[in-house]
């Protein structure tokens, strides 16, 4: 497709990728973008409440319940952006059940999808485009995080925006060198470029390594295009300057809040291990489905001697996808770098203090698979329809035992355990607060919300309530990604109630068990 620069359009970088004809452009573009787009939402609505909630999502309940001001302080304080609570916070009026606050992280996961559409159509047709985008649309671990209340998709979204806008500054240096009120200057991609890298920066900490990417990825054009180094440089400066002050002033604030205690908010990530580091390369890159709290992949109906083999087609393709973009000069070079410095920067950031957690790394998956597309369109013609309807059946095939699996701990069914058999008077007792804390969320939809008489971390003040008469349940199981809270650690401090009258396995991660009243001395 040709980018040639007409005087009379003072900005053609849009155009050049989109269809010119009216029947091109609903062929393709509109129609297989309200596919995707289609899927996509389809993939996240589908069962979006069907899993309850954990932890972090309950924080995104609480503070997107605050005031505008205080919402900014809380996010900050606890070492987070505010832009996705601020727009979590506008669904807040229709309630707090689970598909309304998730709903927000849903839309966004097929905002994204249709942002791949796009820029692998930019990078070759509608049928590269589609291919990425139903990778993504159907990923298992992006579906998850697109019925997840958090802000992950959001900034997956805003990197995929400014990424199109890096990749149009890369087919075109001379028009990105010129400057921006200039015929033929590639402003609409400068846009695209600085609106979605500074409102990812204003989304989550782990957009700071797509800020590196950019800057390494831009680096690179001005290497590879020393005609436009210096008008590119001059472009590059200004707009980086533009995303900073955005940034910048929501760091000062976190930095005053927090005391500049900036790293205490990552001390919960476990170290990173062989074991974790392999399940989380299944998990963003493979098509896996896995525990959402915990370093676990659960089988697939299309495994095959322990093989994932849609994640090796997925890879194969996208080793396609990457030779192809080598073979166009920049493209390549800019694709491998947005690809490879998040997880990276993340493993070599471990080395320090651990960082290494799947959904860090989300966002780089888009990527992964907008090569992957561009893998497709590698192949013989005969061929690519073809590929596209196997990656999209077996993609739906591999997504549909993720809604019957138990990715997240079975808090709902612990609260409805407890409602049902629980006696006025009966104790709660863990080693967990948290435990608590996710259990009020569905007990308090009833008006049973656990009061602070109601339960105790004390082994002691249970076993006084036992000798008055009252039941006490014991209950142990994860509320977050690194629970330090061990199971046998827990049995063994319950030897003061006796043997346990009833025993409750709930789900993989959760336990109860209850203890009758001792009978008098």
């Amino acid at each position: 497709m040709s980018l040639t620069v007409s005087r009379h359009d003072p900005d053609p970088r849009l155009r050049a990728v989109l269809p010119g004809r009216r029947a091109d452009r609903v062929a393709g573009l509109v129609i297989p973008l309200a596919v995707v787009v289609l899927v996509a939402l389809a993939a996240r609505l589908h069962g979006i409440d069907g899993k309850p909630y954990w932890m972090d999502e309950i924080t995104t309940l609480r503070r997107s319940s605050l005031g505008f001001v205080a919402l900014v302080q809380d996010s900050l304080s606890f070492h987070h952006l505010p832009l996705y609570f601020v727009v979590s916070s506008w669904f807040v009026p229709f309630g707090l059940d689970e598909r309304i606050m998730r709903l927000p992280a849903a839309l966004f996961g097929a905002a994204s999808c249709a942002a791949l559409f796009m820029v692998g159509r930019s990078l070759g047709n509608w049928r590269s485009g589609l291919a990425a985008a139903m990778l993504l649309a159907l990923a298992p671990f992006q579906v998850q995080y697109g019925q997840e209340a958090r802000s992950y998709t959001l900034v997956t979204t805003m990197i995929l925006v400014g990424l199109w806008g890096l990749l149009l500054l890369a087919r075109d240096p001379a028009a990105a060198a010129r400057r921006w009120r200039e015929p033929g200057a590639a402003r609409s991609a400068w846009l695209l470029y600085g609106v979605g890298t500074a409102l990812a920066l204003d989304t989550l900490s782990v957009a700071v390594f797509w800020l590196l990417a950019a800057n390494l990825g831009a680096a690179m054009i001005a290497l590879r295009a020393p005609a436009s180094r210096r008008g590119f440089g001059r472009n590059w400066l200004r707009a980086q300057l533009g995303v900073l002050a955005v940034y910048l002033p929501f760091i000062a604030g976190m930095v005053v809040l927090t005391k500049g205690d900036m790293g205490s908010g990552l001390d919960w990530v476990p170290p990173i291990t062989a074991h974790s580091a392999w399940t989380t390369l299944q998990t963003v890159y493979g098509m896996r489905i896995s525990s959402l709290i915990a370093f676990r992949i659960f089988p697939s109906s299309l495994d095959l001697l322990g093989v994932g083999w849609l994640g090796l087609l997925v890879t194969v393709l996208a080793a396609l996808g990457l030779l192809a973009g080598f073979r166009r000069g920049l493209i390549g070079t800019v694709l491998a770098i947005a690809l490879l410095t998040l997880p990276i920067g993340l493993a070599a950031s471990s080395l320090v203090s651990s960082v290494w957690m799947p959904r860090y790394l989300l966002w780089s998956g888009p990527i992964f698979f907008l090569l992957a597309g561009l893998g497709v369109v590698r192949l013989p013609a005969r061929l690519q329809i073809p590929c596209l309807l196997l990656l999209a059946t077996l993609g739906l095939a591999n997504l549909l035992p993720y809604y019957r699996t138990e990715t997240k701990p079975l808090w709902n069914q612990a609260a409805a355990a407890l409602l049902q058999d629980r006696q006025p008077g009966d104790v709660v007792l863990t080693d967990d607060p948290g435990t608590v804390n996710m259990m009020n969320v569905y007990l308090a939809r009833t008006g049973h919300a656990l009061t602070p008489e109601d339960w105790t971390t004390s082994i002691d003040t249970a076993a006084e309530r036992q000798a008055a008469g009252a039941h006490v349940w014991a209950v142990h199981g994860r509320v977050g990604q690194n629970d330090p809270y061990r199971l046998d650690t827990f049995v063994d401090t319950l030897a003061p109630l006796g043997s346990d009258s009833v025993f409750r396995q709930i789900g993989i991660d959760i336990t109860m068990m209850v203890f009758a009243p001792k009978p008098p001395a």
